[in-house]
């Protein structure tokens, strides 16, 4: 079987089986981290003396300010296909504490250039991911895309070097996270995205590290144009020097039962200026 027969094929174990089936994350909600320090993902937020609507506001939460999560309450909320927990949180600097709802309080957060990136998983409803890029609590921009299914549990991030695109973008980075489907638990999806000079998100291309449905099996990876993705002779991978503005993506399929298969495809994305435009090899 062909590298790109395999790889089809794997796409549709990923992406189409799971709609002919009972979704094993239907109930799943979105969850915070006891402990652990989040942002505001809304401006003028209630924080309220108790994990409902109709408690009183003891003061207003402004966008990006940090709260930490000092319990999850039972109540949930659901509001535009939005279902989250109410929290008890403590404001920033030893403020007081009170309670606010999960929708209000991004996932994941890191800071790029000068500015701060918020992360939203909308839920397993809505299946978009939704980002906000503020400034001193101040929104530059912001935009949602539809990705699938999130979980909450491995949020990362990547800020890549632009220098070997032109003309260069203000910034590249991508957001990884993890997407339900019927393969196991899941499977690790990375999303990338360019900032123009005045910080407007522009999405640009997803792709999969790796995924399995024993036997078959296939792992990616992506070469910049300043990068070598060294030999590997025991998977057979010959070595690839990156290419002036251009993102090469090579997957790897194999076999788990046949230790000598080992089949690549290869893609190549090329910057113009304001996308990297897929050119198939």
């Amino acid at each position: 079987m062909s590298a790109y027969s395999t790889y089809v094929i794997l796409l549709i174990v990923l992406f189409v089986s799971p709609l002919f089936s009972e979704n094993h994350w239907d109930d799943y909600i979105a969850e915070k981290n006891i402990g652990s320090t989040y942002h505001v993902f809304g401006d003028n937020v209630n924080l309220r003396e108790s994990g409902n609507l109709n408690a009183k506001v003891i003061q207003k939460l402004k966008l990006g300010q940090t709260v930490k999560i000092l319990s999850k309450m039972n109540q949930t909320l659901e509001q535009n296909s939005v279902k989250e927990y109410w929290y008890q949180v403590q404001t920033e600097s030893g403020g007081g504490s009170g309670y606010v709802w999960g929708g209000f309080i991004s996932d994941y957060s890191f800071p790029i250039k000068d500015a701060l990136v918020l992360c939203k998983n909308l839920g397993v409803k809505t299946r978009k991911l939704e980002l906000k890029i503020i400034r001193d609590s101040n929104l530059i921009s912001q935009g949602s895309w539809e990705v699938g299914p999130m979980s909450n549990e491995s949020w990362d991030s990547t800020i890549y070097d632009e220098k070997g695109f032109s003309p260069k973008p203000n910034a590249l980075f991508a957001i990884k996270y993890l997407i339900f489907s019927e393969i196991e638990y899941g499977y690790s999806n990375e999303q990338l995205f360019t900032f123009d000079q005045n910080f407007k998100i522009q999405p640009q291309f997803s792709w999969n590290p790796g995924a399995c449905d024993p036997p078959a099996c296939s792992e990616s990876w992506l070469i910049f144009p300043k990068d070598t993705l060294p030999e590997d002779k025991k998977i057979m991978r010959k070595s690839i020097l990156g290419k002036e503005n251009t993102i090469i993506e090579l997957m790897h399929s194999f076999d788990i039962d046949e230790p000598n298969q080992h089949d690549y495809y290869q893609s190549e994305y090329l910057w113009n200026g304001q996308n990297f435009q897929k050119k198939e090899n």
